[in-house]
């Protein structure tokens, strides 16, 4: 298993994933399962790609923001393009080294270094302000409403004035001896912020002020040794009108009361990563690599895919009429979102795991791998109306 131990001030170890779930980090090294074959139903084509720089031993992650894509490496470069094209439209190269970001709002870029600071930069790439944190960042800074708020590896949950870097408010929680890094993000809608802990906790707070309006309990660690009890909320709560969703690793997804925090429904189900989600439904990718989808209404299973087992699928990202998500070879796979059914598959032309894929507009999806390449994805065929004519 590719993974590193790191010393934190409160002298716990963190046992430090790389990537956005566990099994996943040990895919360099464990056989990956073949791939049945298939009678393609579409076609999906690599519009373009790029290569942003080592990301591997940090929570670095593209952000798009006023329609356009920002990029950031652990040696400190900071880029914008076009997401379209491709398109360079501007690189700044700091003194930096990045670990954590790309947070964004308030008109900023939002990053963390390695010595626990918060670097807030303009829409151009200019430094506005830093500020030092207890410890370093856990997830990447997220800002709304006047407010920077940051999770450090201490447990603590800080919300900084997004004008100066100033501390305004500072909120902390116990954490357990191992905690999985960088697989949880910070929600923030209507006045609320909310932060998944480890231990399987949802913590909803004011963003004013930082005041506890509730803390519930997605799921509660089991198992003998600290690694079988890591239990850590994953991937960024799903707000919806009257609920907010989300799920832990080795234990539930569950749908909570917005307002009270009162678990709606829960289902026994370890996912791996962020869970995605379109209309009613919800959509997940387990420990063993199935995918399944559950209505967002119930937590009933709508549908299950199979075939993925063994290859250590990526959180899936729902896009159009599909359910997309890579592996561990950097295949991506295209479902069926009505009901699962793999209806083609695209390999990027470097066999390296696909961590991330997120839709950058209607047309276009972009996939993040281990080696720091982006790759611009559009799908054609007869599911993609809805795409412009010259994409077909």
């Amino acid at each position: 298993m590719r993974a590193l131990l790191l010393r934190v001030p409160t002298t716990k170890w963190l046992f430090q994933i790389l990537g956005a779930w566990v099994l996943a980090s040990c895919a360099d090294s464990l056989p990956v399962a073949p791939l049945a074959p298939l009678k393609p139903s579409m076609e999906a084509e690599v519009v373009w790609k790029e290569g942003i720089g080592s990301v591997e031993q940090a929570i670095l992650r593209p952000v798009v923001v006023q329609g356009v894509l920002y990029t950031a490496n652990e040696a400190g470069d900071l880029r914008a393009f076009e997401p379209a094209s491709g398109k360079e439209l501007w690189r700044v190269k700091t003194t930096e080294s990045f670990s954590a970001g790309l947070g964004s709002g308030e008109q900023m870029l939002l990053l963390g270094d390695k010595k626990g600071e918060v670097l807030a930069y303009t829409l151009k790439g200019e430094l506005l302000w830093r500020s030092q944190l207890s410890s370093e960042l856990m997830v990447a800074p997220q800002a709304a409403e006047g407010v920077v708020v940051t999770r450090t590896a201490d447990g603590r949950i800080t919300g900084l004035s997004a004008t100066d870097g100033k501390r305004r408010w500072s909120v902390q929680r116990p954490m357990p001896a191992l905690v999985l890094r960088g697989i949880s993000q910070i929600a923030m809608e209507r006045g609320a912020v909310l932060v998944g802990l480890p231990g399987g906790k949802l913590l909803a707070l004011n963003l004013a002020d930082g005041s506890v309006g509730w803390e519930a309990t997605v799921s509660i660690p089991k198992g003998a040794t600290e690694l079988e009890r890591i239990n850590d909320v994953v991937g960024t709560p799903l707000f919806g009108f009257r609920d907010v969703c989300t799920a832990s690793y080795q234990g539930k997804v569950a749908c909570l009361d917005v307002v009270k925090g009162e678990t709606l429904w829960s289902t026994d189900l370890s996912v791996t990563g962020a869970l995605g989600a379109e209309g009613n439904k919800l959509f997940a990718t387990t420990e063993k690599g199935d995918v399944v989808a559950l209505n967002r209404t119930s937590g009933t299973v709508a549908w299950k895919q199979e075939s993925l087992e063994g290859r250590y699928p990526s959180a899936p990202q729902a896009f159009g009429d599909y359910v997309v998500l890579g592996d561990a070879q950097g295949v991506v796979h295209f479902l069926s979102r009505a009901d699962g059914t793999e209806l083609g598959r695209i390999k990027t032309d470097d066999v390296a795991m696909i961590q991330q894929a997120q839709v950058l507009d209607d047309n276009l999806i972009l996939l993040t791998n281990r080696d720091g390449k982006l790759f611009a994805l559009a799908p054609h065929g007869a599911q993609s109306h809805w795409l412009p004519s010259w994409f077909r």
